[in-house]
């Protein structure tokens, strides 16, 4: 629209340090809804009222703990979350980690500024401070409503040993579609000795699929209440994941046995190395999660310590003042999250303190989940040893990380409890999308 055009270039035209807009004497308070307060959280608040004695960081907790809460809390949470954001009320900044948030439709509901126009305006803020890809494939519907502070990465690691046996080149940075990966799987399968190409659950498959963001935009539209699962598209993924499975491409069986590929989530530099090492004792390729369509390519990514700012706060330009607090070196190297840091010199820190340094391996999966390490050899203690070359590919993979897994817990609950059916031969793909196609619409309509 022209209102949006006009805006924009006024932005660019007044740019200015937002730092010094921030109340020097005015006593402020800036709270922020989190669902348990963790280490990091009350460490960024006490570092920050210490340089500006005059605001006032007030932790909202939903749990006491940082721990795993019952079915009928998490409920009670998305409840309460959902009145305070929509009701215009509520704290200055919410953290939004929870996959149960409809942050869509807070969205919807303009209930969150959009921080772009800030980061725009800001002359205090320095692009070439951050991974500015992960911020720009951060945004929904065009605005930058929820800001990570770290993230993690997904990917396929590649037994690099098995595969150079069988001959067979990959590039997956073109046309690295499903259909590729199955031809390939194919040609693996026949020319080489493992059994298994890959071992994971349909749901495994088909979940970085669904809410990968070009997808999910294709099959919901939370602005219009509107979902497309009984389209054709998704029909069709439905039937190319099952055909993988049928031409024992992939097992959902875990065995222990070495296979082609992992399916593997990336925390953090150190959970990198140990996963290489566990997987395919380090001789690992890395290659991008295969894509619906073969105009897309790179890494997928998920946002962790995610914050919205209140459309309705009173104290915005501290809020924001305190977002890029929390992005700072400082803060993130003391971050006792192990993961990637949005700041890109604190992640460089932790790539430097893992080079020649010796990373004990234990259990091999990064404390972090996965899906442990069936995929290879390693795994047995001992430890690993990271060089300047075993980082790069993963420096890669961050510098071309530019699709976000958009989770919707609800939606993926639906897909779960459904498609089981269709892999196990009871129902057709048509009839199965047809009851999620159902079941999300009354969802998006409640």
């Amino acid at each position: 629209s022209i209102t949006n055009n006009k805006s924009e270039s006024d932005n660019h035209s007044k740019r200015e340090d937002l730092s010094l807009k921030v109340s020097k004497d005015e006593k402020k308070t800036i709270t922020i809804s989190v669902i348990g307060i963790f280490p990091d959280f009350e460490l960024a608040a006490r570092e920050y009222e210490k340089i500006h004695p005059n605001i006032t960081i007030e932790l909202k907790s939903f749990s006491a703990g940082g721990g795993g809460m019952s079915l009928l809390e998490l409920e009670q949470y998305v409840k309460q979350t959902t009145t305070e954001v929509l009701s215009g009320k509520g704290p200055d900044l919410f953290v939004l980690n929870d996959q149960s948030l409809p942050i869509d439709r807070y969205i919807d509901k303009n209930a969150f500024v959009d921080l772009n126009q800030y980061i725009k305006k800001d002359t205090s803020f320095d692009k070439n401070q951050y991974y500015m890809n992960i911020l720009e494939h951060s945004k929904i519907n065009g605005g930058l409503y929820v800001l990570p502070t770290h993230f993690s990465l997904g990917a396929l690691f590649g037994n690099q040993e098995a595969i150079s046996k069988t001959g067979i080149q990959i590039d997956d940075s073109q046309n690295w579609t499903w259909s590729r990966f199955a031809e390939i799987s194919k040609q693996l399968k026949t020319n080489g000795t493992l059994d298994s190409v890959m071992q994971v659950t349909p749901a495994g498959i088909l979940n970085p699929l669904v809410f990968s963001e070009e997808n999910y935009d294709r099959l919901i539209d939370m602005e219009k209440k509107e979902a497309k699962f009984d389209s054709p598209f998704f029909i069709d993924l439905l039937k190319q994941v099952k055909k993988m499975y049928d031409d024992d491409v992939l097992s959902d069986d875990y065995i222990e046995s070495e296979t082609y590929f992992t399916s593997s989530p990336i925390y953090s530099p150190s959970d990198y190395a140990m996963r290489s090492a566990v997987y395919n004792d380090q001789n690992t390729s890395i290659y991008e999660f295969p894509h619906s369509s073969e105009k897309e390519s790179g890494f997928t990514f998920s946002g962790y310590d995610r914050y919205a700012m209140n459309a309705n706060s009173t104290v915005k330009m501290e809020a924001w003042d305190y977002l890029k607090f929390l992005l700072s070196y400082d803060m993130q190297i003391h971050s006792e999250r192990d993961m990637f840091s949005v700041n890109i010199a604190a992640n460089e820190k932790a790539f430097a303190d893992l080079i020649d340094g010796k990373l004990e391996n234990t259990e091999g999966n990064g404390g972090n989940g996965g899906n442990g390490g069936k995929g290879g050899k390693g795994g047995n203690g001992g430890q690993i040893t990271v060089t300047e070359e075993s980082l790069q590919p993963l420096k890669q993979m961050i510098a071309q990380a530019n699709v976000e897994v958009r989770w919707n817990e609800k939606i993926n609950t639906i897909l779960s409890e459904e498609v089981s059916s269709f892999f196990d031969g009871q129902k057709s793909a048509e009839s199965v999308a047809d009851i999620i196609q159902n079941r999300v619409m009354t969802y998006l309509n409640e």
